[in-house]
């Protein structure tokens, strides 16, 4: 039985069902929900204009956790929120393990197909390198 869940979330179109899908395997499961959002260090720090875009990145992160905390919410849930930096498939991972999480769940499709080709899937990624059972969530057909 799983006790606690951490759902990643990417402000994808898949996002919101992300966390439907997790607030219904908490409910039947009694177990506690997590939600992250991983900023991915794609940029140097130093510059003040980086550091303004950066600062920016954070608080629209911040923002798509608060909102996703208030779905879980109107669903019935209640949710721990984490925003982490770093590659998302590691942080992910990461997370999980800190967490002593049960079950991971994500989307399917975050990123472009140019993108995905170039760094891969993070989904692809969490599923092959993460130790717990992952759930991952498609668009619907």
């Amino acid at each position: 039985m799983a006790k606690k869940i951490l759902a990643a979330v990417d402000g994808s179109p898949l996002t919101r069902n992300v966390i439907s899908a997790a607030v219904e395997e908490a409910r039947c499961h009694g177990a506690e929900l997590h939600i992250v959002h991983v900023l991915e260090d794609a940029w140097a720090e130093g510059d003040v204009a980086r550091e303004l875009a950066i600062r920016e990145l954070e608080e629209e992160a911040a923002s798509l956790l608060s909102s996703m905390k208030a779905e879980a919410e109107a669903q019935g849930g209640e949710a721990t929120l984490h925003l982490l930096r770093g590659h998302p498939g590691d942080r992910i991972v990461d997370c999980a393990i800190d967490i002593d999480a049960d079950m991971v769940i994500l989307g399917s499709l975050g990123m472009s197909k140019v993108k995905r080709m170039i760094t891969g899937s993070v989904s692809l990624f969490v599923v092959t390198h993460c130790p717990v059972t992952t759930m991952v969530v498609k668009p619907s057909p």
